[in-house]
């Protein structure tokens, strides 16, 4: 049941049925399903504990980042905690919900089906199905660039950046390692996607897609193979990404009002940013824009955005959420394909958001909060499945007493009589029974006389060290840089 819910969030997270008629406009069905999913989880049969909570970097990273957010919202703690405690439950939801090797595999390939279904609306809203009245947006206001009528991808950069990280998902899942038909299925998919991309003509879109195909064919691969898809991208990629359109315009970034209009965003958000130690509270950046500067303008980077309304401390933990990601999908090693699909999947998802993020404004979003559950289930299963096992067997140990007459103690039996006098005595103590031993299938297993060897796990990074904090302090500072070279330069 608290898989289906997290299944059903993404289902609704991406199709939003909320928004397909009006007599769903007022239900929350997101936060719906994830407190339902939440409820299962605690009321399951070993429950929820304390010492569930703060297993990985990345749930300390999180709980850090939550903080943070509450900490410096503009009106309260209170109110912040409010508005930013359901991606919390999202988090925590999610990254319970994923115990096992096979719910984190299904998670991620339902992932990769609701971005491709999402691909897949907003062509047939163009060709031949349009319930949404997607065309209306599409041709007259946003001048022919495909877009589809639902607030997530109503504009063709965010249904761009939501569709650039599913061409490699696709290639994973159902390509990579598979079975002909799956393969088959796997490349017309990728190229529906690839179209709805193209359609949209964005060109932060085509770069991050071409970012995400180059590291599909680099990730884990040998080192000469790595340097040899650098070379030819070099060569002939950049040319082929050049020769798609709209994207001569970033030859032209002095006159290009889009363009411009960005770096005065940039340029504003990096003022708070270095003069507000807390910065100016979330989702607050247009609204102070029009305040102080009189332009209705939003960030249009992550980066940006999360730094201005943080200011430094929580562009820091921003930074530090993403290296707890990256740290775990980059260097840890896997024994079978599928763990290793897995690996390459989440890989795809942190890389994709990253490099969006210097051109779409998707701080907060729940994607963040679910990559990040997902990676954070994956780094459990790697490094703690023995103890998390037998911590769960620990846990269903039950003491069955005996059935004693008048409630007598079973130290103080009554003395035998007629009935039982030529029967043997009732022992004085009855020993523990647990589940384990009246299932002899689990003896081998479990008993302590011949202790069965267990495969020794990954070395464990279980804690947020001084070589993460000091490569975190190198991201941000790489941050910066970029940061106002885009301000200086473009």
């Amino acid at each position: 049941m608290d898989f289906a819910c997290i299944v059903l969030f993404l289902a609704i997270y991406y199709l939003k049925p909320q928004e397909w008629t009006s007599l769903f406009a007022q239900i929350r069905f997101a936060q719906l399903t994830m407190i339902a999913s939440l409820s299962t989880l605690v009321f399951r049969e070993r429950g929820l504990k304390l010492r569930d909570f703060f297993r990985t970097p990345h749930d300390w990273a999180i709980a850090l980042f939550f903080f943070w957010v509450c900490f410096t919202y503009n009106t309260g703690f209170i109110d912040g905690f409010k508005d930013f405690f359901n991606r919390l439950v999202f988090y925590v939801a999610i990254v319970h919900t994923l115990s096992t090797w096979n719910r984190i595999s299904r998670f991620l390939c339902w992932w990769t089906a609701f971005v491709w279904i999402t691909a897949l609306l907003a062509l047939a809203g163009e060709f031949f199905w349009d319930p949404l009245n997607s065309q209306q947006l599409t041709h007259y206001v946003n001048k022919g660039r495909l877009s589809l009528r639902l607030s997530m991808v109503n504009n063709p950069n965010a249904l761009g950046h939501t569709l650039a990280p599913v061409l490699a998902m696709l290639y994973f899942s159902a390509y990579w390692k598979r079975p002909v038909f799956p393969k088959v299925l796997g490349v017309i998919c990728i190229g529906i996607a690839a179209f709805a991309i193209y359609l949209t003509l964005s060109k932060g879109a085509f770069i991050v897609s071409a970012v995400v195909i180059l590291a599909t064919f680099t990730f884990g691969r040998p080192k000469w193979v790595q340097i040899v898809v650098i070379v030819f991208f070099m060569v002939a990629g950049i040319g082929a990404l050049y020769a798609l359109p709209r994207m001569n315009e970033l030859s032209k970034s002095k006159t290009d009002e889009a363009l411009q209009g960005r770096i005065k965003a940039f340029t504003h958000g990096y003022k708070y940013y270095s003069t507000l130690e807390t910065g100016i509270g979330m989702r607050q950046f247009v609204t102070r824009m029009i305040k102080d500067h009189k332009l209705a303008k939003a960030s249009h980077s992550t980066y940006v955005q999360t730094g201005a309304e943080l200011g430094k401390t929580g562009l820091f933990l921003f930074l530090l959420i993403l290296w707890c990601n990256l740290r775990t999908v980059m260097f840890s090693k896997t024994d079978t394909p599928e763990q290793e699909r897995i690996r390459r999947l989440l890989f795809i998802l942190v890389l994709s958001y990253m490099a969006s993020g210097w051109m779409v404004d998707f701080a907060y979003r729940a994607t963040f909060f679910m990559f990040t559950a997902a990676v954070g289930a994956y780094h459990r299963q790697l490094y703690l499945k023995n103890q998390l096992e037998s911590e769960r067997i620990e846990d269903e140990k039950v003491v069955i007493k005996p059935w004693l007459p008048n409630g007598a103690p079973a130290t103080q039996l009554p003395a035998t009589s007629a009935l039982t006098e030529n029967l043997p005595a009732v022992p004085t103590s009855v020993p523990e029974v647990t589940p384990n031993s009246q299932r002899p299938w689990l003896r081998r297993k479990s008993s302590s006389a011949q202790p069965q060897p267990t495969a020794p796990e990954a070395k464990y990074w279980s804690r947020i060290g001084i070589i993460d904090i000091a490569v975190v302090i190198a991201l941000q500072k790489a941050t910066e840089m970029a940061w106002t070279y885009a301000i200086n330069h473009i």
